[in-house]
């Protein structure tokens, strides 16, 4: 990735609410998930990592240590900047790197935060990466907490541009299998019902839109599918936030 991908993502999250739905829904679980024994965590993919730092601050997690892999270099420096002032105190290290190369942990971490960041890992590879999160990344009883779109769920979701141009994103359902198939039990779930604006679509926006279809299409392309999935602009989708637990 280039440097634009943050300011394609920016446009992408500044299209929806997910930020406002997001932190409704960590007051929420702040109430019923308490994580007050993990000390430790790893996040995949984090980009900004202003989610991944409110989760901790919600769920209650005495966090000593924060460990991060994040292939986007404006990411990672900006992730490197929000960790100083987000979880001050909190020894922190950023590998600015993909997951699939990445060499893994030495010791395993209490919690494993996933945001966002599954939709472009192919079946195998995702397999392969929840295996390596139960057997050697997570700690026996250790939490991952995973935040994903519905696309089975949602009538009109943004994943609906994906499939339409001939390259549909991993289902919830799918995500959930393979976790349940690693080795892990669901602790607890939480539906997130959001809404994105895809009213006059700025190129960044397209651009990001456009990453996630492996055919090659042009930035008409997607604003044509966007324009004919959701004639009125908008598109309600289901997310889903869900703690599994390694029991072995």
């Amino acid at each position: 990735m280039d440097e634009s991908y943050l300011k394609m993502f920016e446009a992408f999250r500044n299209y929806g609410n997910y930020d406002e739905v997001f932190a409704d829904a960590l007051s929420k679980i702040g109430k019923d998930v308490r994580l007050g024994s993990v000390r430790s965590c790893l996040s995949i993919g984090p980009g900004k990592g202003q989610w991944e730092i409110e989760f901790l601050k919600h769920c209650g997690a005495n966090i000593s240590k924060f460990l991060a892999v994040e292939r986007d270099h404006a990411s990672a420096e900006y992730l490197r900047k929000s960790l100083t002032t987000g979880l001050p105190g909190v020894e922190s290290q950023v590998f600015e790197t993909d997951i699939r190369n990445w060499e893994g942990l030495s010791d395993p971490v209490d919690l494993i935060l996933i945001f966002h960041s599954l939709y472009l890992v192919e079946a195998s590879d995702r397999q392969e990466l929840f295996k390596k999160v139960h057997d050697r990344w997570s700690s026996s009883g250790g939490y991952v907490a995973i935040a994903h779109a519905s696309r089975t769920k949602s009538r009109h979701s943004a994943e609906k541009i994906f499939e339409r141009l001939g390259s549909p994103t991993v289902t919830w359902e799918d995500v959930e299998a393979d976790m349940q198939k690693a080795g892990f039990t669901k602790h607890h779930v939480h539906e997130m019902l959001m809404t994105k604006e895809f009213a006059n679509p700025d190129e960044s926006l397209l651009r990001f839109l456009r990453m996630h279809v492996k055919a090659p299409v042009t930035l008409d392309d997607v604003r044509d599918a966007a324009k004919e999935l959701y004639g009125e602009g908008k598109a309600d989708e289901f997310n889903i936030l869900a703690i599994f637990k390694r029991t072995y």
